[in-house]
């Protein structure tokens, strides 16, 4: 139980921190941009992964040590599994574990990849509608 609270209180504490530092730009009375992330989080959430990939990749190559970047390179997993492109989205999911293994994410991508092996050869494409 108490792993449960440590990591909801982490996820808030990042989530704070992610929206404190980023640059953003005030769209409305509660909505914040965060620039490509924020498009591609649009087109991730309208199942058109390939142009969110792009999008994920224009925020990491103009934020590469953003507070965004490691999620960007999550949802970039998420979406090439979703296409079917299980080697490219195993090789992020790896990269996220071996680069970030203190963060959250390194957990959801060892996951996503634990998922992944259990589905050789074609992606399980119900793993883009479950959370995170």
């Amino acid at each position: 139980m108490k792993a449960i609270k440590f990591h909801h209180l982490f996820g808030a504490a990042f989530l704070v921190l992610a929206l404190t530092s980023c640059k953003h730009r005030f769209t409305g009375p509660d909505s914040f941009y965060f620039g490509a992330y924020s498009e591609a989080e649009a087109l991730y959430n309208q199942k058109q992964y390939e142009r969110a990939i792009q999008k994920y990749q224009a925020y990491i190559d103009e934020n590469p040590e953003g507070n965004l970047a490691v999620i960007s390179q999550y949802y970039m997993g998420r979406s090439h599994a979703s296409l079917g492109h299980v080697e490219e989205a195993k090789s992020i999911y790896q990269k996220i574990v071996q680069d970030h293994p203190n963060l959250v994410w390194a957990n959801f991508a060892d996951t996503q990849l634990k998922e992944l092996q259990k589905t050789p050869g074609s992606a399980n494409t119900s793993m883009a509608n479950k959370a995170p």
